[in-house]
């Protein structure tokens, strides 16, 4: 029997595609909002690949070089004054850490208005995968997979460290992965770090925004409260202590399983937050090695109550994640925990149900230590547990530093010199350089001056990606046959002064300089 529908068919089908072409157009035209059409002109067959809670994430090929990239749409920037700091220090961390394992920000979208613009619009390097699905997938990887992948976040993580960064974030989706980057330096596809939104150089302890509260993870969307000054004074007796900035930080840090101890105890801490996130990592890694199912993460805590920031909830989280740390590695002596306050120590006795720290010597905690390990890692052979018990210090000063570790531990070992030589190890950097290019972090700026920082930033930007577009053969130089005033695309003048009023603050301060081309930066 014949529908009678039928001759309709065709027509419900046609109508269907129309309706989802005008839909993605639709959301095209919404990440769009606010860019200035002369800078969107550049990207083609843009698709929206991910979003969160303030920002939209999608691929778009840049017609110029023909290159896939990634542009980060950050939405109602200036909405918080904190919010736009940070903004304006993911801008200056990516601008400047210029490393192969750390993802680069090549360029700022220029917005409609350079006085009244809400919205970033950040270009980076685009990696088809990361860490987060690559361990998600459950697929079994070769031993030198790991070993390549953990040598490339090593070597990002001490280029961002000798910059005085802290990534503060470090988890398996954060960590890129690309596998058509293969080379004799990446010969199982390129790694880089990413999401610097809570990176840190040298912050206020009390400064928090309510977007770093807010800030969703993939395990966690609560935080942690403030930081107190007085109550996180370090009364360490060790004979080493980790090296502390000058200002401590807020206590939101990591997603909850890759937390380290100091921070759920509300230490100071320093770059070693970042490394035991690394073995945290490492573990989950090392089980896809083997044909046996993986356990998942290190330290799972149970609670995770998205949204939700009542002091009660948040002091469950916390010691739900230290009773998790201490059931896995064995409950600390009193020489592992020497660098924490008498506070924090009660607190961490209280958790291992009113006990005194362990008792043992050296030598028979780190037995302990290992047998622990290895029932919770069963796949982790004799070279890979020494790393890992040296990433999971419970002191943070014994953990090594990440060049340490690629140059001191045996498991590194069978890299070759071709990857040896690509993981790029830098000398140190000029401390006043740094101090130069965050100097604002310092200072209390309102919205109005970090948009003037923000504008400046990105008019630097644009001048630079025009004067490199000029320089590529066929656009304009002296091979070109035109000039390059009559083909780059007219720069947006820099934000005036007299159109937007600068609080007093702003033409004294160090951080908050008059409109210029080209404000302070890192040297290369």
């Amino acid at each position: 029997m014949a529908k009678w529908y039928a001759p309709f068919e065709p027509f419900a089908l046609q109508a269907t595609v129309t309706c989802l072409a005008m839909a993605k157009a639709s959301e095209v035209e919404a990440f769009w909002a606010g860019a200035a059409p002369e800078g969107r002109a550049r990207y083609s067959d843009l698709k929206l690949i991910g979003s969160g809670a303030y920002s939209v994430v999608a691929r778009a090929r840049d017609t110029q070089t023909d290159e896939i990239v990634a542009i980060k749409r950050i939405a109602e920037v200036f909405y918080d004054a904190q919010e736009a700091k940070k903004v304006l220090r993911e801008i200056r961390l990516l601008r400047d850490f210029a490393h192969p394992n750390v993802i680069s920000l090549k360029a700022l979208i220029p917005p409609t208005s350079m006085e009244t613009f809400d919205d970033i619009f950040m270009v980076t390097d685009f990696m088809e995968s990361d860490l987060r699905r690559v361990i998600k997938s459950k697929q079994q990887l070769p031993p030198g997979k790991v070993r390549s992948y953990m040598a490339q976040l090593l070597a990002g993580l001490e280029h961002v460290h000798r910059h005085s960064g802290i990534h503060r974030d470090l988890k398996p989706a954060n960590v890129l992965v690309s596998h058509t980057k293969v080379t004799p330096a990446t010969p199982y596809g390129l790694v880089r770090l990413c999401d610097f939104g809570l990176a840190r150089v040298d912050a206020d302890a009390q400064e928090q925004s309510k977007r770093e509260m807010d800030a969703a993870t993939q395990v966690d969307n609560t935080s942690e409260p403030e930081a107190d000054d007085d109550a996180a004074e370090t009364e360490a007796a060790a004979p080493r202590s980790p090296p502390l900035l000058k200002k401590q930080m807020t206590s939101y840090v990591v997603t909850r399983w890759y937390r380290a101890p100091e921070v759920i105890l509300r230490e100071r801490y320093s770059y070693a937050i970042d490394l035991w996130a690394v073995g945290c990592i490492f573990k989950e890694m090392l089980e896809l090695t083997a044909a046996t199912r993986p356990t998942g993460a290190l330290f799972p805590g149970r609670y995770c109550v998205p949204f939700s920031f009542d002091s009660e909830t948040r002091e469950r989280q916390r010691y739900d994640q230290l009773a998790v740390i201490t059931r896995t590695l064995g409950a600390p002596t009193a020489h592992e925990m020497a660098w924490a306050s008498a506070a924090a120590q009660e607190e961490l006795r209280s958790v291992c149900h009113g006990e005194a720290l362990s008792p043992l010597e050296r030598g028979d905690r780190q037995a302990v230590i290992d047998r622990k390990l290895r029932d919770a890692c069963p796949v982790v052979a004799d070279v890979e547990l020494e790393l890992m018990r040296a990433l999971l210090a419970y002191d943070p000063s014994s953990r090594p530093r990440c060049a340490e570790a690629l140059s001191q531990y045996e498991y590194f070992t069978p890299l070759t010199a071709d990857e040896r030589a690509g993981l790029a190890i830098s000398g140190d950097v000029d401390a006043k350089s740094v101090e130069a290019a965050f100097a604002f972090e310092a200072e209390q700026l309102g919205s109005n001056e970090l948009r003037i920082l923000l504008a400046n930033d990105l008019f630097r930007m644009v001048i630079d990606s025009d004067r490199s577009d000029r320089q590529r053969p066929g656009n304009g130089g002296a091979a070109g046959g035109q000039s390059a005033a009559a083909t780059a695309p007219m720069a947006p003048q820099p934000v005036s002064s007299s159109r937007t009023p600068m609080l007093p603050s702003a033409t004294t301060s160090s951080a908050a300089p008059p409109p210029v081309p080209n404000p302070p930066t890192l040297d290369k």
